[in-house]
């Protein structure tokens, strides 16, 4: 009974923390889009330059951690395969589940362009952009993997940029004229963050086929939605370090899935689907990418599908793991 107390009181311990840093990440959206009403904001092509600039060391920062990270090549003979497969099952099901969702749900999907450009322009034109912002995370995990280990937290640096990046996001979405109320009221609002949770429990269950695993220890790898940092620690701490340690590097798996991808679908007919591979991350680490890749507009989608995510993390692991 003492260990049930003690790890309810844990969780909401992490469930406070998690609401303070929701309140942090919000403040900087907020007081950016602040300073645009209050017009204290630049042009908007000097904020467009801001973003496209700061972005750009966010990513090369982020694959510089993942590629330089220790704990990463320490773990990955013995728990990478599975951590991998979660990864890409989390993120697959997410995937289609929002898909279907878009089918049936307003405010998921977008038209089809329409014009007399060539096809193979158009092509190229709509991968430029994705291709150039992979190649900068690339570039940062190859610098990560051949440089020495680096002895000062690379989160410092993505930390600053991301704080700033979201204050310029917030001027920007501002400066759009995009009503937030609006955009909050749509069905997909509430739509796009459970169908994450379903696609990412259901590419969760399959892992229950290929690995000698638990139904609710698979359920509670997969609950993170890429939030490696909370995630680990939980499962650890509830008594299994080795699975602890799988659903970190399968919750960093699925943030680095997200950097490639998010490009992709966020120029996609549903870019709703950007927001969906982020999971918890698409409100702060992967929001900015979201951005660049759909438009200002599904900012207030995208924070607050992550704000939920991150939300229901700290009891949805231990709940899973303990049913497991």
């Amino acid at each position: 009974m003492a260990f049930w107390h003690k790890a309810s009181i844990s969780d909401t311990i992490v469930c406070m923390s998690a609401i303070l840093d929701i309140a942090v990440l919000l403040a900087f959206l907020g007081g950016g889009a602040l300073a645009a009403k209050l017009k204290f904001a630049p042009s908007g092509t000097i904020v467009d330059s801001i973003i496209r600039w700061v972005l750009w060391i966010l990513l090369f920062s982020m694959g510089l951690r993942i590629g330089n990270s220790p704990v990463l090549y320490a773990n990955m003979k013995s728990m990478g395969a599975m951590a991998l497969a979660t990864a890409i099952l989390t993120v697959l099901g997410s995937v289609v589940a929002v898909f279907l969702a878009s089918l049936v749900i307003p405010g998921m999907r977008m038209e089809p362009a329409t014009g007399k450009t060539a096809r193979g322009a158009t092509l190229l034109a709509h991968l430029r952009a994705p291709l150039f912002l992979l190649a900068i995370v690339v570039a940062g995990f190859v610098a990560g993997i051949f440089l020495p280990a680096i002895q000062f937290d690379i989160g410092i640096i993505t930390g600053w940029a991301l704080n700033s990046l979201l204050f310029f996001i917030g001027m920007q979405f501002a400066m759009s004229g995009v009503n937030l109320k609006e955009v909050l009221a749509t069905p997909a609002a509430l739509a796009v963050p459970l169908a994450t949770i379903i696609g990412t429990f259901g590419g969760s269950l399959v892992l229950t086929a290929i690995f000698p695993i638990s139904a609710g220890k698979a359920l509670a790898l997969g609950g993170g939605f890429g939030w490696y940092s909370l995630s680990g620690v939980l499962i650890s701490n509830l008594g299994d370090p080795v699975l602890g340690s799988t659903s970190f590097l399968a919750n960093m798996f699925r943030e680095s899935l997200a950097l490639i991808l998010i490009p992709f679908l966020g120029r996609s007919r549903v870019p709703s689907l950007a927001v969906s591979v982020g999971g918890a991350t698409a409100m702060d680490v992967t929001l900015p990418l979201i951005e660049q890749s759909a438009g200002p507009w599904i900012v207030p989608l995208s924070f607050m599908s992550g704000a939920i995510l991150s939300l229901i993390v700290p009891f949805l692991v231990p709940l899973f793991f303990r049913l497991g």
